[in-house]
């Protein structure tokens, strides 16, 4: 049997508690790399993907099977973020650092004499209560 018909033997042979929890494991290890996350995030979806990746192992026909699935899935995200950040380093788009332009937030006036009418209503039924 080729590691291909074990993969395809291991996923036919899997329920939906252990397709979910790959999906946990893979979507958190995502965003566990993703640099774009705060550090309180990264570290949970870290843990995340550590807990749910130990239940699919744990859960999947064979053990070895679910460890070496597992690892190809992780070690395919990786090679992917890994040739993005390639792609993009060697076409230069991750170098644009200067001064950012600074947006004023423009607000229109409050209208005080409406806001004072709501209020006004607002504190009468309140009264009336």
């Amino acid at each position: 049997m080729s590691m291909l018909e074990g993969i395809a033997a291991t996923l036919t042979d899997m329920g939906f508690v252990q397709l979910a929890l790959l999906f946990a494991a893979v979507g958190a290890y995502a965003i566990a790399i993703n640099g774009s996350f705060g550090s309180g995030l990264r570290s949970g979806a870290t843990s995340a993907a550590f807990v749910a990746g130990i239940g699919f192992s744990t859960l999947a026909p064979s053990f070895m099977g679910g460890v070496v699935f597992l690892a190809i899935a992780v070690l395919s995200i990786a090679l992917f973020a890994g040739s993005t950040w390639l792609v993009a380093s060697m076409l230069g788009l991750g170098g644009e650092r200067g001064p950012v332009l600074a947006v004023e937030e423009v607000r229109a006036p409050a209208r005080a004499p409406a806001l004072q009418a709501v209020r006004g209503f607002a504190a009468g039924l309140l009264r009336s209560l």
